[in-house]
C-alpha cells in the first residue's frame, strides 16, 4: 500500500508537497509513539495488542476506502498513514517482543531469518502486485485489499500458542516513569547499549547509501545498462542470500560478531567505484552491492536475535520501542546530512560510506574489547 500511495501522491498536483507530508508525518509520529508502544508491550498482553492493532488498521483502511469522497482522497491517504503510523508504533514493539513467548530461544534465529526471506520476496514482488491491483481495480480497492490483509494477519496472530509468557504485575507507575525505567535498563546493560548505539550510527550511514543509490545511473553514466535498476536487483539478491545464509547460523550472536558483519559490509562497498573505473562493468559493481546487502541482511537478523535473547522479558518491549525510535530518527538526519555533504552523482561516495562503516566497526570493536577486559 505504501508504494501505491507514494506513486499516487507523486502524480497529483503539488505531488512533492503531499509526498513529503506523507513521509514526514510517519517519521515524527513513530519517534514519539514507539516509546509508548514499548511500555504497553511490557505491561499488556502482547498477542492481544498485535491482534487489536491489526484489526483496527484493517477497519480503518476499509472504512476510509468505502466512505471517503474522491475529492478528499488525498487527505484521506495522509490521515490513514498517520493513523497506521500510530498503530504500528504500538504493534511493532509487541510483535518483536512476542517472539520470546512463542518461539524457543534456540530457534529464534531461524524464525527471524525465514521472516527476512519473506520480507525480501515481498519487497521484490509487492510493488508490482500493488500497482497491478491499483491499475485494474483502483486505489480504493487496493486500500480494501490492504485492510483485509491486516485482518487476516491479526486472525493468524490469535492462533499462536504462547509457550512462556512472563508474569506481568500491575504497575502503578506512570507511563513516562516506565519509559525512563526502560531507558535506565538499556544504559546499565553494556552489551545492549553498545549494539543499539552502534546500529544507530550504522543507520545514519545507511541513510547516505539509500540517498545516493537512485543517482547511480548518473554516477555510472556510461554503462549500457540502467545502473539503478541493476543495483536494485543486486540488493534484492543479496538480501535473499543473506537471509538464507543466516538460517545456517546456530549460535547466538555476540557483540563483536555483529560489529564484524558491518566491517565486512563496509569492505564490500568500498571498491565499487574503483571496480567500475577499471572495468566499466555495472555488473561487477552489482556484485559489490549484492555483497553489501548480503552482510547487512545477516546483521539485521542477528541483531534482532541478539536483542530478543539477551533482553529481560520485563523490558523487551521498551527496548524494541527505543530501537525503533532511534532508528527512525537517525535515518532522516543522515539523509539531510549526506544531501549537503555529497555530490550525489559522484561514484566515490560508495568508497566514503564503505570506509565510514569499516572505521566505525573497528573503533567499536576496540572499545568493546577494552570494556570487556576491564570487567
Amino acid at each position: 500500500m505504501d508504494y501505491v500511495n507514494s506513486v499516487f501522491l507523486s502524480s497529483v498536483a503539488n505531488g512533492g508537497l503531499w509526498l513529503s507530508l506523507y513521509q514526514s508525518s510517519e517519521v515524527f509520529i513513530s519517534v514519539i509513539f514507539n516509546f509508548l508502544g514499548g511500555v504497553l508491550s511490557d505491561t499488556g498482553n502482547r498477542k492481544k495488542i498485535i491482534w487489536h492493532c491489526d484489526l483496527i488498521s484493517g477497519l480503518v483502511c476499509i472504512l476510509l476506502a468505502i466512505f471517503i469522497p474522491h475529492v478528499f482522497f488525498i487527505y484521506a491517504i495522509i490521515i490513514i498513514n498517520i493513523i497506521l503510523a500510530i498503530i504500528s508504533s504500538y504493534r511493532s514493539p509487541a510483535y518483536k517482543a512476542v517472539f520470546r513467548e512463542i518461539v524457543q530461544k534456540e530457534h529464534l534465529n531461524q524464525v527471524n531469518s525465514v521472516l527476512e526471506i519473506a520480507k525480501q520476496v515481498i519487497q521484490i514482488t509487492g510493488p508490482t502486485g500493488a500497482l497491478i491491483i491499483a491499475h485494474f481495480f483502483g486505489n480504493r480497492f487496493a486500500l480494501i485489499f490492504d485492510g483485509i490483509s491486516f485482518i487476516i494477519s491479526g486472525l493468524l496472530i490469535r492462533k499462536l500458542t504462547i509457550l512462556s509468557a512472563p508474569v506481568k504485575k500491575k504497575s502503578s507507575k506512570k507511563t513516562f516513569s516506565q519509559i525512563r525505567e526502560g531507558l535506565n535498563y538499556i544504559f546499565h546493560n553494556r552489551e545492549i547499549l553498545i549494539i543499539i548505539t552502534f546500529s544507530s550510527i550504522v543507520n545514519f550511514v545507511i541513510a547516505g547509501y539509500n540517498l545516493i543509490l537512485p543517482f547511480s545511473t548518473y554516477a555510472f553514466s556510461d554503462s549500457h545498462l540502467k545502473a539503478y535498476a541493476v543495483l536494485l536487483t543486486a540488493e534484492s539478491i543479496g538480501g535473499l542470500l543473506g537471509a538464507t545464509a543466516s538460517t545456517l547460523i546456530k549460535k547466538t550472536p555476540t557483540t563483536n560478531k555483529l560489529l564484524f558483519l558491518i566491517f565486512l559490509d563496509g569492505l564490500a562497498l568500498m571498491p565499487s567505484e574503483r571496480i567500475y573505473h577499471l572495468s566499466h562493468s555495472i555488473i561487477l559493481v552489482a556484485i559489490c552491492i549484492s555483497l553489501f546487502n548480503f552482510f547487512l541482511s545477516i546483521f539485521n537478523i542477528q541483531f534482532m536475535t541478539f536483542v530478543q535473547v539477551r533482553t529481560d522479558m520485563n523490558y523487551i518491549g521498551r527496548v524494541f520501542g527505543t530501537i525503533f525510535s532511534v532508528a527512525i530518527l537517525f535515518m532522516p538526519i543522515g539523509t539531510f546530512f549526506f544531501k549537503f555533504a555529497f555530490n550525489l552523482q559522484n561514484p566515490n561516495n560508495y568508497f566514503v560510506l564503505g570506509s565510514l562503516l569499516t572505521f566505525i566497526s573497528i573503533i567499536t570493536i576496540i572499545l568493546n574489547t577494552i570494556f570487556k577486559s576491564k570487567n
